[in-house]
């Protein structure tokens, strides 16, 4: 599904674009930024595969991506809404801030409410989850102050530098159990 553009006070969730892979470049190799990432330790990529992944979102038939923009026009990070289900209204959340120098100043928190207000009010999408490795508290207080709620943990379902790791599965339903 092609994003469309969804502005917050202080961002702008846009499209992503062919320039943002180059910064997607140094993000994917950034030991800090990739922390927590699902993934394994990511090597460089070419930056034709990454163009190749731009055009893989945009036609993605389950799922928003967007690059995460100031008003400024900086591009910080990225935040996703995938795996949408729209006969279940559910969708789950991707998000990561790249420029260290917007940790911890609400960037999530605020693109988060704001594209859950997105998926609930033009998708009447009612259900949204997230999973976070065991240990990320920076993104369990985001997921925490934007209505999402601890409802499991899968114990050792990741390996994270040889060794397993815990994941915490969180969600947030935007209206009570209704059709």
């Amino acid at each position: 599904m092609k994003s469309p553009t969804i502005k917050t006070p202080n961002y702008t969730l846009r499209p992503f674009k062919t320039e943002d892979a180059t910064l997607w470049q140094v993000w994917d190799i950034d030991p800090e930024v990739q922390a927590h990432m699902p993934e394994p330790k990511n090597t460089p990529q070419d930056i034709s595969e990454q163009y190749t992944y731009i055009e893989e979102c945009e036609q993605d038939p389950e799922g928003y991506y967007f690059s995460i923009e100031t008003n400024s026009g900086v591009t910080i990070g990225t935040v996703s809404l995938f795996e949408i289900n729209l006969h279940h209204k559910t969708a789950e959340l991707g998000i990561v801030i790249g420029d260290k120098t917007y940790w911890g100043k609400g960037v999530a928190t605020e693109v988060v409410k704001a594209l859950v207000n997105y998926a609930s009010q033009n998708l009447s999408i009612q259900y949204i989850s997230a999973e976070i490795e065991s240990g990320n508290s920076g993104m369990q207080k985001v997921l925490e102050n934007s209505g999402f709620v601890s409802d499991g943990v899968f114990k050792g379902a990741r390996v994270k530098d040889g060794k397993r790791t815990d994941v915490v599965h969180f969600s947030r339903a935007s209206s009570p159990s209704t059709l």
